[in-house]
C-alpha cells in the first residue's frame, strides 16, 4: 500500500508561513485592537492581493478571519464592506449580466451588429470598442460586462475569418476587452476601483461621488481621449486585412425575457445619470433591477440563480473595503501620512506639483497593490493631505481616479485577466497596449486633465 504526501506550491506555502507568522504576532504580540496589528493584517492582505499567490476571494476570507480571531477590530469595522455600497453594486451587477445572458439579449445584439462591423477592419476595431464602451453605461460590474463580451466577440471573430494567431483577431478581441475596462474608471458604477472608491470615502470621510459629478469630472479625458488612444494603439499594433462577409442569420423574437431585460436596463440608466437629482445610490439603484431579475416567475434568470453565479467578486470587494475601514479606525491611516508627509514635496503654492505626485502616488501603488488597493489605502490619507496641499478632501479622493486609470500592467486588475484568459490573447500581446498607453496617459493626458480641472474650478 502506497501513500502519497501532496506538497504544496512554493507560492502557497510562503503564503502559508505568512499567514502562520502573522497569527502568531497577533496572537502573542501587541495588545488587542493596536496600530501595530491592524498593520500586520493590512500588509499581510496587501501583499497577498499583490502578488496573487492565493485567490482574491481567499484572501478576503483570511482578512475576516484574523480580524475576528485576533480581536484586531470590532465586527461593524471587520466586516463593513458588507456594509459598503460600494460591495453590493458589485452584486448587482453579476446578476444583471446573468440576466443579459439568460434572456438571449446579449446574443440579439451580436446578430445586429455583426453586418455593421464588417464594411473594413478599422470599422470593426472601432465599432467593437465603442459597443464596449456603451456596455459601461449600461452594466455596473466589469466582470459581468466581461463575461458578456468575450463570447460575443469570439463568435464576431470566427464570423470575420480571422483564426486563432491572425492578428485581426487579437486586435478585435482587445478592442471589445479594453473599451469596457480601461476608459470605464471614469464611469462611476463601471469598474471595482471606483466602487471601492465610493465606499471607502462613504466609510471615512461621510461622502460619495455623485455620478454626474464624477463623469464631468473625470470621463472627457481619462475616458472618451483615453478611448480614442486605445483605438489608434490598436490599429497601429495589430494590422489586420478586412474582414470577411458576416453571414447574418434570420433574427428570431427576442421574446418576453429580453424585452423585460431591456426596459430594465433603461430604467437603470436612467437612474444612474440622474442620482444627483434623487438622491438614490447607484448601488441601490442596481440592487431594484437586481431583484426584478431574481424574483421567481420573471423568467429572467434560471430557477436556482446563485448556484450558477460566481460570487469570488463580492467576497472581494468587501474585503478590499473593509481594509479600507480598519486602515482609518485604527489609525494606521493617519501614521502612513505622518511618514509621507515628510518625504513627499506637497504644498498649497504647488498645485500642478500636488496633482502630479498625487498621480504618481496612485499609479505606483496600483502596481504594488493591484488597482482596487488603491483607494482602500489612499482615501484614509485624505484628510492629511487635503490639509498639506491645500485642496478639498472631496478632490483629494478624486486625484486617486488618476492612478488607479493609468494601468501599467494586466495582472493589476482581475477583470482584465479574466478577459484576456477566456478569450486567448495572451499577456504580451495586451501589453503592446497598456504599456505604450499608459506612457502616453502620463505625457499627454495627465496634463490636460489638469487643465481640466482647474477650468472647472476643482483645484
Amino acid at each position: 500500500m502506497s501513500s502519497s504526501v501532496t506538497v504544496l506550491p512554493w507560492r502557497q506555502g510562503l503564503s502559508l508561513l505568512a499567514l502562520l507568522g502573522a497569527l502568531g504576532w497577533l496572537l502573542l504580540g501587541s495588545a488587542d485592537g493596536s496600530v501595530l496589528q491592524a498593520g500586520i493584517v493590512v500588509v499581510l492582505c496587501i501583499g497577498l492581493w499583490a502578488t496573487g499567490w492565493l485567490p482574491q476571494w481567499l484572501t478576503a476570507l483570511i482578512f475576516f478571519t484574523l480580524c475576528t480571531v485576533a480581536k484586531v477590530a470590532p465586527a461593524s469595522t471587520a466586516f463593513a464592506g458588507f456594509e459598503s455600497a460600494a460591495t453590493w453594486l458589485v452584486f448587482s451587477g453579476m446578476v444583471i449580466g446573468a440576466a443579459i445572458n439568460h434572456t438571449g439579449l446579449g446574443e440579439r445584439v451580436a446578430a445586429r451588429i455583426g453586418p455593421h462591423l464588417a464594411s473594413g477592419y478599422p470599422q470593426a476595431v472601432v465599432g467593437i470598442g465603442l459597443l464596449g464602451l456603451i456596455a459601461s453605461f449600461f452594466m455596473p460590474s466589469a466582470m459581468g460586462r466581461i463575461v458578456l463580451l468575450v463570447p460575443i466577440l469570439l463568435t464576431l471573430a470566427d464570423r470575420f475569418g480571422y483564426a486563432p494567431g491572425n492578428p485581426g483577431r487579437s486586435g478585435i478581441l482587445l478592442s471589445g476587452i479594453m473599451s469596457s475596462f480601461l476608459p470605464t474608471f471614469t464611469i462611476l458604477p463601471a469598474n471595482v476601483p471606483n466602487n471601492v472608491l465610493m465606499g471607502a470615502s462613504e466609510a471615512v470621510l461621510g461622502f460619495s461621488p455623485s455620478y454626474g459629478e464624477y463623469l464631468l469630472l473625470h470621463f472627457p479625458v481619462l475616458g472618451l481621449l483615453k478611448w480614442a488612444l486605445i483605438m489608434a494603439l490598436i490599429l497601429w499594433q495589430f494590422r489586420a486585412e478586412s474582414p470577411s462577409p458576416f453571414a447574418a442569420e434570420a433574427a428570431h423574437p427576442l421574446g418576453r425575457g429580453g424585452t423585460m431585460m431591456g426596459a430594465l436596463l433603461a430604467f437603470a440608466v436612467l437612474m444612474w445619470m440622474t442620482d444627483a437629482w434623487h438622491g438614490i445610490s447607484p448601488a441601490w439603484i442596481g440592487m431594484l433591477v437586481a431583484l426584478a431579475c431574481l424574483f421567481p416567475g420573471s423568467g429572467l434568470l434560471p430557477a436556482r440563480p446563485l448556484q450558477q453565479m460566481n460570487l469570488e467578486p463580492f467576497i472581494y470587494v468587501a474585503g478590499i473595503v473593509s481594509l479600507g475601514a480598519l486602515a482609518h479606525q485604527s489609525g494606521l491611516g493617519e501614521a502612513i501620512a505622518g511618514r509621507l508627509l515628510e518625504v513627499l514635496p506637497l504644498s498649497p503654492e504647488s498645485t500642478a506639483g500636488n496633482f502630479a505626485w498625487l498621480a504618481v502616488i496612485g499609479t505606483v501603488l496600483g502596481m504594488l497593490v493591484t488597482l482596487p488597493g488603491i483607494p482602500a489605502v489612499m482615501t484614509p490619507l485624505a484628510p492629511q493631505l487635503a490639509d498639506v496641499t491645500g485642496w478639498s478632501p472631496s478632490a483629494v479622493v478624486m486625484s486617486q481616479v488618476i492612478g488607479f486609470s493609468t494601468v501599467v500592467f494586466p495582472y493589476q486588475s482581475p477583470p482584465l485577466i479574466i478577459g484576456l484568459l477566456t478569450s486567448g490573447v495572451t499577456i504580451r500581446q495586451a501589453m503592446r497596449i497598456t504599456l505604450p498607453l499608459a506612457l502616453i496617459t502620463i505625457v499627454l493626458l495627465w496634463p490636460l486633465d489638469f487643465v481640466w480641472w482647474r477650468w472647472l474650478g476643482v483645484i
